[in-house]
């Protein structure tokens, strides 16, 4: 009876003995998760962060101003400043403006404009070379009208060209070819066309 009692009092101090061993020791717990509710990505037990991409917006383009020049009450050469798409062919540029024809804001602000240039003109080319504008047109741009009309729009293109400093003068071309003697009306242009040639007939209204 001695020798039981004595067997339970060992395994009961052993008992102690583990348990105050091991009380100090808690197992290691799961991290909450994140408060957005998402798993994060994980390397190597490391967090990773992802950096958001950059959106680019590209710039607006913005508009260059030149100057058309119109047929004032039918007997002047008005220049009227208008914007333009900004572009590096701004000859080109201001020469389909110029095709194109007043706006009807335009006619409001100076109601005595027109355009000599006949309807359903079509700009075929433009370049510049050692001071000359070679400009080649459709057909149209050499049909009908008198004399007037036609040394006219002769006037509004070399006006609206040689506002250009790497213009000093124009020569114009139909389909291709170029011109030396001009519509029905015979006008010649064995020269390239300058400001000079214009300013009698249709004076720059100043």
């Amino acid at each position: 009876m001695q020798h039981t009692r004595s067997i339970a009092l060992a395994v009961a101090i052993a008992l102690m003995l583990a348990l105050t061993v091991t009380g100090g020791c808690t197992k290691d717990e799961p991290a909450p998760p994140p408060a957005n509710g998402e798993t994060p990505n994980e390397t190597d037990g490391d967090t990773e962060t992802v950096e958001p991409t950059e959106t680019v917006t590209p710039e607006p383009q913005d508009d260059m101003e030149v100057t058309l020049y119109w047929v004032s009450a039918g007997e002047n050469a008005l220049g009227v400043k208008r914007l333009v798409p900004r572009s590096e062919a701004v000859a080109k540029a201001a020469l389909e403006a110029l095709i194109a024809g007043p706006t009807d804001t335009e006619q409001t602000t100076w109601p005595a404009i027109s355009s000599a240039i006949p309807e359903g003109t079509r700009l075929l080319g433009v370049t510049i070379e050692g001071g000359i504008a070679k400009v080649d047109f459709s057909e149209e741009f050499e049909s009908g009208g008198g004399a007037f009309s036609v040394t006219s729009r002769l006037a509004q293109v070399v006006y609206t060209l040689e506002q250009f400093p790497t213009v000093d003068g124009v020569e114009f071309y139909i389909e291709g070819t170029r011109v030396i003697e001009f519509s029905s009306e015979g006008l010649i242009l064995d020269k390239p066309q300058t400001f000079d040639d214009y300013d009698e007939l249709l004076p720059i209204d100043a």
